[in-house]
């Protein structure tokens, strides 16, 4: 059987929260599970990435949609299925907890 990893590399800011000056940060990911990606998407070698777009609000409810998906809708099932776990601690701005839009870039490695 052919071994399979997935490596998730996460790059990417906050629109809001971010930014110079005390008690501005973005948004942190508190849980962030790797999605497992099922046996009959492993039979064949491949690289891929998505990009996921991450709203979070100032109480920490998170949505998340693939804004650039894989060209494997099931692949982007999977995905989008394990981004729906993440938790995030919210941005803050001024010391307070503030509503944030990020990105983040998935590059995927079947092999």
């Amino acid at each position: 059987m052919m071994a399979a990893a997935i490596f998730l590399r996460t790059t990417g800011g906050t629109e809001a929260g971010s930014g110079i000056g005390a008690g501005s940060t973005g948004a942190r990911a508190i849980y962030a599970p790797v999605p497992s990606i099922p046996d009959d998407l492993r039979q064949n070698l491949f690289e891929a990435f998505a990009l996921a777009r991450f709203q979070v609000t100032a109480d920490g409810h998170t949505e998340v949609t693939l804004t650039t998906p894989t060209s494997n809708p099931r692949l982007n099932q999977v995905l989008l299925a394990a981004l729906k776990q993440w938790r995030f601690f919210p941005a803050m701005k001024g010391g307070k907890p503030v509503d944030s839009v990020f990105e983040v870039r998935i590059p995927i490695m079947v092999r």
